[in-house]
């Protein structure tokens, strides 16, 4: 997995959005991105394949219908 680095941060900020941070902002933000990285890694393993997304269409649909049957 690529390694996220301060001056990666800065050189992306900088370049795509015109924006300037700090060497220690950038340390972090670095740190924080390598951190959901490796973490992301590991979410095949937890076993969510049949939870829906929070805000999935299912998810809405099952809440309009409760919220329409307690206007009813």
């Amino acid at each position: 997995m690529a390694y996220v680095t301060g001056p990666t941060v800065k050189q992306v900020l900088h370049d795509l959005f015109d924006y300037e941070v700090s060497d220690a902002d950038a340390e972090t933000i670095a740190h924080s991105a390598g951190a959901m990285q490796t973490l992301s890694s590991q979410l095949g393993a937890l076993g969510l394949n049949e939870v829906e997304p929070p805000f999935g269409y299912p998810t809405l649909n099952a809440e309009a219908e409760r919220l329409g049957k307690i206007k009813s």
